[in-house]
C-alpha cells in the first residue's frame, strides 16, 4: 500500500537493525554453527539506529470559547465543527461531575450546537429524551457511526445510575463475573450503567431502552468503530487501587460488550498521588493508522493537572512519548491557571494547524463547587502546527534507517527544524545519485520541504517499489516525511 508520509509518534516506521559479526578478511558468521576452530571477529552495526530520540512537542494556546455550555468534545462533520452536550433541568452543567449527582432529572435534552471557525458556535438545537428511573448523568460522550443503520448514525454516549430492580438480569451477571471484571464502584445499591440515545442527523434523538453496559464511566468515555477490527471500540475510566486509570472494551455489536480491561495507569516512576484522570483519544487527522491519547493526570497534592502525550500503533499497547508534559494549566490570574482537562479527537484547525479542545478553571479541581465555581470553568484550543505534535530529535549526529517503503509520489518532502550549524539529509538506499551523500544539505524552519540530490527531485527509484530511506540529522528535529 503506498505511503503518503510518516509521523515520528513511535519506532514503528524505524528499522531497528542488527550487528553483523565479521571475521578479517569479512566474512560474515551467524549465530547458528559458525565453522571451527574460533576466529576473531569484529562487530559491523546494519541500519541499527544511533543519536536519535522522540520528545512530544508542547501545545500553544489558541484562547477562550465564548459561551460555554459544558461540551467536553468537538469533531469535524461535513465541512464544521459540531458538538453535543445534555441539558439537566435545563442547565448544561447538571450532566457531568458532582452536580450530576441529584435527584432524578424533571427534564433530559441532548443539544447540538455547530461552527465554522471553532470560536463563534450557533444557537443549540434541543431534543428532549425519555429517561425514565435513570439519574446521576456523567461521563457522556458521542460519535458518528459508519457502521449502524442510517436511522442511528449519531450515538450519544452517557452514564447514569438506574432504579432498584431495574435491568436485574444484567446487575445479577456483572455481580457475578470475576474480580478482574468487575468494578467496585458497582454493587446492588450502587447501580451504573452505559446508556446511549441515537439519531439519523444529530438534531432528533430517541433514548435506548437499556444499558449497553453495566460499567461506572464517570466523567470521561469514548466510542468508535474500529474499521479494522470490525468492532466497536470504547476507552473509559477504570478505578483500581483507589486510583483512575483508563480502560478498553470492545464489542461485535453495540448492544453487547467484552469487559472492560487497563490499558494505562500509574507508572512507577510518577508520584503516587497521580491518577490518569481522561484519556483524550484521538487519531491524527488525516493518517488514522497513528493512534494517541492526550491523556489528563491528576496531582492529588496540588489539585492540579497536565496533559501527557500516548502513542499506539494497534490501540491496545500505549507507551508515553517522552518529554513531559504537553499541556499544563495557565499563567496565575488567567482563566485556566489552576486546572485543564484534555479533549478528544484533533482536528484540522485552520491554515497548516491541529487542535484538539480542552477545558480550564481558575478554581482547584476539589474546590467547593458553588455556582459561581461552575460558571468560572471554560474551554479552549491547544494547537500545534500541522504534524509537528511529536519530533524525532538529534542533539549532536544521529542516524536511521526506514522500514520498506512504497512511496505515494516521486519526490520526498521534509517537516523539519535544523539551525545553520546543523543539517538533515535523505538517502534512497540502493539507488545511484540518491545517497545521503549526493542529498543538498536540509537546514532551517520548513513544513513541506522537497528533498534534492544535486538539484534533482525524483526519488530514482522504480514505480511502485518500496525505498528504504536513511537519514542522517545533525542537530535537527525531523516532525515528518510526506510523498507527493
Amino acid at each position: 500500500m503506498p505511503r503518503e508520509k510518516i509521523l515520528f509518534t513511535d519506532w514503528r516506521d524505524i528499522q531497528c537493525g542488527a550487528v553483523a559479526w565479521l571475521t578479517s578478511d569479512g566474512k560474515r558468521h551467524g549465530v547458528g554453527n559458525p565453522p571451527e576452530p574460533p576466529v576473531p571477529m569484529r562487530a559491523e552495526p546494519r541500519a541499527v539506529p544511533h543519536g536519535v530520540r522522540l520528545v512530544a512537542q508542547p501545545a500553544r494556546k489558541a484562547g477562550m470559547i465564548e459561551n460555554w455550555k459544558g461540551w467536553g468534545r468537538i469533531i469535524s462533520d461535513e465541512g464544521r465543527y459540531r458538538s453535543w452536550y445534555i441539558e439537566i433541568n435545563g442547565h448544561s452543567k447538571l450532566g457531568t461531575g458532582s452536580a450530576a449527582h441529584g435527584a432524578p432529572p424533571v427534564s433530559v435534552a441532548i443539544c447540538g450546537v455547530e461552527s465554522n471557525d471553532g470560536f463563534h458556535w450557533s444557537e443549540p438545537t434541543r431534543s428532549q429524551i425519555e429517561v425514565p428511573g435513570q439519574r446521576g448523568f456523567d461521563g457522556m460522550s458521542f460519535f458518528i457511526d459508519s457502521h449502524a443503520p442510517a436511522e442511528q448514525r449519531y450515538k450519544f454516549i452517557y452514564c447514569a445510575q438506574f432504579d432498584e430492580g431495574m435491568f436485574a438480569p444484567q446487575l445479577e451477571a456483572y455481580l457475578s463475573q470475576p474480580p478482574r471484571y468487575r468494578d467496585a464502584r458497582i454493587s446492588n445499591q450502587r447501580r451504573f450503567g452505559m446508556f446511549a440515545a441515537v439519531s439519523p442527523d444529530g438534531v432528533n434523538w430517541t433514548a435506548l431502552p437499556e444499558p449497553f453496559m453495566l460499567h461506572p464511566s464517570d466523567t470521561d468515555t469514548h466510542v468508535l468503530w474500529n474499521e479494522e477490527l470490525s468492532k466497536y471500540v470504547m476507552y473509559t475510566r477504570m478505578f483500581r487501587d483507589g486510583r483512575r486509570w483508563v480502560g478498553r472494551a470492545e464489542a461485535d455489536d453495540f448492544m453487547h460488550w467484552i469487559p472492560v480491561e487497563p490499558i494505562i495507569w500509574p507508572r512507577l516512576d510518577d508520584p503516587p498521588d497521580y491518577d490518569f484522570y481522561l484519556n483524550g483519544y484521538s487519531r491524527y487527522p488525516g493518517l488514522p493508522s497513528y493512534q494517541l491519547m492526550l491523556p489528563m493526570l491528576y496531582h492529588r497534592y496540588t489539585e492540579r493537572s497536565e496533559v501527557r502525550l500516548y502513542s499506539s500503533a494497534d490501540g491496545i499497547a500505549w507507551s508515553q512519548i517522552p518529554g513531559g508534559a504537553i499541556l499544563t494549566p495557565g499563567a496565575p490570574g488567567e482563566w485556566d491557571c489552576e486546572f485543564i482537562g484534555s479533549g478528544k479527537d484533533l482536528q484540522p484547525f485552520g491554515e497548516d494547524k491541529i487542535a484538539i479542545p480542552y477545558s480550564g478553571t481558575p478554581y482547584p479541581h476539589k474546590f467547593p463547587r458553588w455556582q459561581a465555581v461552575w460558571d468560572a470553568a471554560s474551554m479552549g484550543w491547544a494547537w500545534w502546527p500541522k504534524d509537528r505534535l511529536c519530533a524525532l530529535v538529534a542533539d549532536y549526529d544521529g542516524e536511521f534507517w526506514t522500514i520498506p517503503i512504497v512511496p505515494a509520489g516521486r519526490e520526498i518532502r521534509l517537516n523539519f527544524r535544523a539551525p545553520m550549524a546543523g543539517e538533515i539529509r535523505v538517502g534512497v538506499e540502493g539507488v545511484d545519485g540518491r545517497s545521503a551523500h549526493d542529498c543538498d544539505p536540509l537546514i532551517g524552519d520548513w513544513m513541506n520541504k522537497v528533498v534534492t540530490w544535486r538539484g534533482q527531485s525524483d526519488i530514482g527509484a522504480p514505480e511502485g517499489q518500496p525505498v528504504v530511506l536513511r537519514v542522517k540529522l545533525r542537530c535537527a528535529e525531523l516532525f515528518s516525511v510526506g510523498f507527493e
